[in-house]
C-alpha cells in the first residue's frame, strides 16, 4: 500500500475522489486578511528598494498563486476555474492599470499598484467562483 500512496496524493491533488470531503471556500474575513496582508508586503518591499532584488509585484502575484493552490490542495468546490481565472485576470489587469497610470510615478510604485489591483480583482474572481454551486445539485437534492 505504502507504493502507491504518492501516486494517489498526486491524483487526489488533480482530481478529487468522490468520496472526499470537499473544504468549504475561504471565509471572507481571511480572504481581506490575506489580501491586506499581500498589499502590505507590495508596499513595504517597494518602500524599501528591494524592488530591484524582489521584485514586490511579482511578490505580490506569488502570494496570489499560493492562495490558489491553498484552495486547489483543500479541495474547494470549483479550485481549479477559480485559479485559471485568477491567474489570468491578474497580469491583464495590471497590466491595464500600468497603461492608465500617469507616467510621473517611479516604475517600481507604478508596478506595484498595477500589481495591487491586478491581486484585487484575482483574489475577487477567484472568491467569486469557489463560491458558485455545483449545477444540477438541486435537482439531486428533491
Amino acid at each position: 500500500m505504502a507504493k502507491y500512496s504518492v501516486n494517489q496524493r498526486v491524483k487526489r491533488f488533480f482530481r478529487l475522489p468522490r468520496d472526499a470531503a470537499r473544504k468549504p471556500p475561504t471565509p471572507y474575513g481571511r480572504l481581506v486578511g490575506i489580501w491586506l496582508a499581500v498589499l502590505a508586503v507590495g508596499a513595504v518591499v517597494t518602500a524599501t528598494g528591494w524592488d530591484d532584488e524582489f521584485g514586490g509585484s511579482y511578490l505580490m502575484a506569488v502570494l496570489l498563486v499560493l492562495n490558489a493552490v491553498d484552495d486547489i490542495i483543500g479541495g474547494v468546490r470549483h479550485r481549479w476555474p477559480a485559479a485559471l481565472a485568477a491567474v489570468v485576470v491578474l497580469p491583464a489587469a495590471s497590466r491595464l492599470t500600468g497603461a492608465v497610470l500617469p507616467g510621473s510615478l517611479d516604475a517600481a510604485w507604478e508596478a506595484t499598484l498595477a500589481a495591487a489591483v491586478g491581486v484585487t480583482l484575482g483574489m475577487a474572481v477567484a472568491a467569486a467562483i469557489t463560491r458558485l454551486p455545483f449545477p444540477g445539485r438541486r435537482a439531486e437534492a428533491r
